[in-house]
């Protein structure tokens, strides 16, 4: 995908005067002068996930209102050969910066090497970028946000075994991956599964990849039911997913927690499924490419500007009695520069 913004045109109209007497200055012609946009390369891993599908509208909805850039996107597929040469070819068009999600960060090193040193800014978007070697980088820390989700779920069966007079907190646990492949998804679960050691009686009974759609998250949840027959929680590791396994399991939702990530506005985003009763969690993720995009104007407009080494972003769960604060005072701050 290409996606390319109208260039603000800085023109200064001399006008030019032909000597009417002889004898009169004549002043040369003038020139209207039209300044390049800086152009940004955006490298994404998978753009069909909902997460990189949120990245791209938000950047091309902050991008487009500056005329001063032109944005190219371009994604991978999952395909790390792929992805090389995406780069290869961003590095040979001269961009004012590329961003990159890495699919095989330790193999593009060398690469992002040579684009720094022909003076491209690289940013790294994801706990991976950290391989890239890059100027900077942005990410969350998935195993932490993995955690956090495994942390609610021991607090939900937690006030669960305290409502029917229990004192061992007990429970049965699904998780819908996005998928295998990714090493974000693997994190999360990591980070996800050392939580629940907090409480012996809580068990994942059931783990399988839902291919980040909403499809995916259904077909998982019918074949947990059909497998596992009873359990507690479902954590689905986006909201799409989270939702479909809440449609696969409508008819027990009544007594089943489903918790997804990600936490987008708008129809179908996790804070409107929490706030509408369709999920009952989220945990908030940020984009990356908004603070990328601050940057980004930053190094344009201060050429001497060094970002940092790596920006880590907060994260926050977001449950139904979040919903007025996120709607009222936002979601959490971004870092200083």
């Amino acid at each position: 995908m290409k996606m390319k913004v109208s260039r603000r045109v800085w023109s200064a109209l001399a006008l030019s005067t032909l000597a009417m007497l002889a004898g009169c200055d004549r002043t040369g012609p003038s020139y209207t002068v039209i300044e390049e946009p800086e152009k940004v390369v955006f490298l994404s891993a998978r753009g069909n996930r909902s997460f990189e599908i949120g990245q791209r509208l938000l950047l091309t909805q902050l991008m487009g209102g500056n005329a001063g850039f032109e944005l190219d996107i371009q994604d991978a597929g999952l395909d790390a050969a792929l992805q090389g040469g995406q780069l290869q070819a961003a590095i040979a068009a001269k961009p004012f910066a590329i961003l990159l999600d890495p699919l095989q960060p330790k193999d593009l090193q060398g690469q992002v090497r040579m684009a720094e040193e022909a003076g491209i800014l690289v940013i790294g978007l994801g706990q991976d970028s950290a391989d890239l070697d890059c100027r900077t980088y942005l990410y969350t820390d998935q195993k932490k946000l993995g955690q956090k989700v495994g942390e609610l779920v021991i607090a939900a069966l937690q006030a669960k075994a305290q409502e029917s007079g229990q004192t061992e907190t007990v429970g049965r646990v699904v998780e819908i991956r996005g998928d295998e492949q990714t090493p974000d998804c693997q994190h999360l679960h990591e980070g996800f599964e050392s939580a629940l050691t907090a409480a012996p009686g809580v068990i994942l009974v059931h783990d399988a990849p839902g291919d980040w759609t909403q499809k995916g998250g259904q077909e998982r949840a019918q074949d947990a039911l059909r497998l596992q027959h009873t359990f507690d929680i479902v954590f689905a590791q986006d909201d799409l997913m989270a939702l479909g396994a809440a449609e696969a399991l409508k008819d027990r939702r009544n007594d089943l927690m489903i918790i997804g990530i990600n936490g987008f506005r708008g129809p179908q985003g996790g804070t409107t499924l929490v706030d509408d009763g369709q999920i009952d969690a989220t945990v908030y993720q940020p984009m990356l490419v908004d603070f990328a995009w601050l940057l980004l104007k930053k190094k344009a407009q201060d050429p001497k500007f060094i970002p940092k080494p790596s920006y880590e972003m907060t994260f926050r769960t977001i449950l139904p009695k979040d919903v007025n604060d996120i709607y009222r005072n936002g979601l959490p701050a971004l870092p200083e520069l």
